[in-house]
């Protein structure tokens, strides 16, 4: 739709905003609204005082969904920011559908069952965005994928199969937190008032974050896969120098992953150049692990080589995060580049 530029006195420009608009708000003269301005595009953003956001429950037809599939929807409706959330069916609700509900609960951080009768079940979700900050949480989701990978590294050259397991099982963990994160993205991307309140000056990175948490979710995958390595491993151990070896990349790995976190939470160019020579260390401590895998043949030999292209990976999917910092930080610092 098009407005057209009113002039109101000597130096004032006004542009009025569509009625359907206004009344699907209650905007009323009087009422104030804030502008919020994209510096990139150059486009104004209009947020009413009181966003009227109306979608906060939701239905899901239980009828029509197997357990499997009602518990997926509970969660998608859950990262869609919905408040309370009812599974209704027209005949009494089964134990396959009872138990969908009660797996999306222990999935989902802050959703909680508050009603249930024969054909329905209402579950509510006691977190605000306010609760959390997007920073914090990030950084909270890539110190439990960090724990995870070192303990599934520690389990391997362990021989040690049971710690193993225990790592594998805690990847819930890791998905819990990035469903709570998905949740304040969608909400702050709805209502882009709640920026400050989710620790971001404006919504610029709401996208960068999103994707730099897929990124943590991606490395928590791949630190499973090495405990299960390790849980399928005949309990053999490495010598001392080869568990040096691997060590050597697991801990190059870590300080590379916290230098680009650092970078993403705190967009800085310098800090982004502090990463970059962490990953440096970590394509060094990879050539030294494969080139002594290739010379000593320790044992177990293929479980090792397997360990290491699973850290390579990983630290591959850190690198695209350092890619989101590095944007971030060009768009933070104005001296480094200047656009007419």
């Amino acid at each position: 739709m098009k407005r057209k530029v009113q002039q109101l006195g000597s130096s004032t420009l006004a542009v009025t905003v569509p009625a359907e608009w206004a009344r699907h708000h209650d905007i009323e003269k009087g009422d104030e609204i804030i502008v919020q301005r994209d510096e990139n595009g150059g486009s104004l953003l209009l947020v009413p005082e009181e966003p009227s956001i109306e979608d906060v429950e939701a239905t899901i037809d239980a009828d029509a969904l197997t357990g499997d599939a009602l518990e997926r929807a509970i969660v998608t409706q859950y990262v869609l920011g919905r408040q309370l959330i009812r599974v209704e069916a027209t005949t009494p609700l089964g134990l396959e559908h009872r138990n969908a509900v009660l797996a999306a609960e222990r999935r989902l951080m802050g959703l909680g069952i508050v009603e249930q009768a024969e054909t329905a079940v209402t579950v509510r979700c006691s977190v605000a965005p306010g609760d959390f900050d997007l920073p914090t949480l990030l950084g909270r989701l890539s110190r439990t994928e960090a724990a995870i990978r070192s303990d599934a590294v520690t389990a391997l050259l362990d021989g040690d199969p049971e710690a193993a397991e225990q790592v594998s099982a805690r990847k819930g963990q890791v998905e819990k937190l990035f469903y709570l994160f998905l949740r304040l993205v969608f909400a702050t991307y709805r209502n882009p008032r709640l920026n400050q309140a989710v620790g971001l000056e404006t919504g610029f990175p709401l996208i960068g974050y999103r994707s730099v948490a897929q990124d943590v979710v991606l490395m928590a995958d791949v630190a499973v896969e090495i405990a299960t390595l390790a849980a399928e491993g005949d309990g053999t151990v490495p010598d001392a120098t080869t568990a040096e070896v691997v060590t050597d990349l697991a801990e190059a790995l870590d300080d590379a992953a916290s230098a680009t976190r650092a970078a993403v939470t705190t967009p800085d160019y310098g800090e982004t150049e502090t990463a970059r020579e962490a990953f440096d260390r970590v394509d060094e401590c990879v050539d030294a692990a494969n080139d002594h895998l290739a010379v000593e043949r320790p044992e177990p030999l293929l479980v090792l080589q397997r360990a290491v292209t699973l850290l390579e990976r990983s630290a591959r999917h850190a690198r695209d995060s350092l890619s989101v910092a590095t944007h971030l930080a060009f768009r933070e610092d104005p001296d480094l580049v200047t656009s007419e």
